[in-house]
C-alpha cells in the first residue's frame, strides 16, 4: 500500500492518499488544484493525470522543479501543469482560487502548521478541500534518539489528537483523518535505500546519505512505529463566518 518503488513520492504517504483527495473533493478537468511543496511532482502529475484538473506545483527547490517538469512531460500532463519557484509562506494566488490544496510529505512542519494551514485556507475557494500528510508523536513519551533523528526539537511535532483542533481553529471541517499502515513506511524506507545510491543530486550528497542511514536504522531498531506515525488527513473549508 502506498508508496512503490517507482514512484517519486518521498514520504510514507504515497499515490493513494492523493488519489483519495481528489475523489473526495469530486476533481474534474473544470478544477483547480494547488500543490504546495511539490517537491519531485508526483502529487502534482497525479491529479493532472487521473482527473485531468489544472495544477499549479509550487516549490522552493529549483532541482525539485527541473526533476517535477520532466516527470510532467513524460506523463504527457505537462500541459496541465504550471510549476512556480515560490516560498509557500509568500506565495501570492492573483488567479482564481483552488478547489483542492495538497500540502503533502511533511510540509506543514516545515513551514509552520499553523501558517501553512492559514495559507491553504487562504487559496482555497468557499467550501474548498485541504489534504495533508505529516509526522505525528503517538504520545509525549518517545524515545530521545528516535526523536533526534527526526528533528523533534526544531519542528515540534502534533500528535493526532492535537491535530484535530488545529484543524477546526483555522477554519477546516475534519472529513478524514487516518494513520499511513506500516507497509508505507516499508515502501517509503525502500524506495529512500533505492534513491541512495545515486551518484548525482539530491541524494548523492554525502550528508544526506548519513541521515537517511541513520533514519532508517533508527526506525527499525527502535521500533520507531510504535511511537511515531505518519497522519493523512482531508479537510473542508468551513465558513468564512466561523
Amino acid at each position: 500500500m502506498v508508496t512503490d518503488l517507482s514512484s517519486n513520492y518521498t514520504s510514507p504517504a504515497g499515490r493513494e492518499c492523493t488519489m483519495a483527495a481528489g475523489k473526495f473533493a469530486m476533481i474534474s478537468p473544470a478544477s483547480r488544484v494547488l500543490d504546495l511543496g511539490c517537491g519531485y511532482g508526483e502529487g502534482a502529475v497525479t491529479i493532472a493525470s487521473e482527473f485531468r484538473a489544472s495544477v499549479t506545483a509550487i516549490d522552493t527547490s529549483l532541482e525539485n522543479l527541473v526533476f517535477a517538469k520532466e516527470y510532467a512531460r513524460s506523463r504527457g500532463v505537462a500541459h496541465l501543469i504550471t510549476f512556480l519557484h515560490e516560498d509557500i509562506t509568500t506565495f501570492q494566488n492573483t488567479a482564481d482560487p483552488f478547489d483542492l490544496v495538497l500540502v503533502e510529505g511533511g510540509v506543514l512542519s516545515f513551514v509552520n502548521r499553523r501558517v501553512g494551514i492559514a495559507k491553504a485556507r487562504e487559496f482555497l475557494c468557499p467550501r474548498g478541500w485541504l489534504a495533508f500528510s505529516d509526522l505525528v508523536l503517538h504520545s509525549e513519551t518517545v524515545d530521545d534518539e528516535i526523536k533526534t533523528v527526526f528533528e523533534e526539537n526544531k519542528y515540534h511535532y502534533e500528535t493526532e489528537a492535537t491535530y484535530r483542533p488545529l484543524l477546526r481553529s483555522a477554519g477546516f471541517e475534519l472529513q478524514m483523518l487516518m494513520l499511513i499502515p506500516q507497509s508505507g513506511w516499508d515502501n517509503y524506507y525502500a524506495l529512500m535505500a533505492k534513491r541512495l545510491e545515486d551518484n548525482t543530486g539530491f541524494f548523492a550528497d554525502k550528508r544526506v546519505k548519513l541521515a537517511f542511514h541513520r533514519e532508517i536504522d533508527v526506525f527499525y531498531r527502535l521500533n520507531a512505529f510504535s511511537q511515531v506515525g505518519y497522519l493523512f488527513g482531508i479537510a473542508r473549508k468551513g465558513d468564512d463566518k466561523m
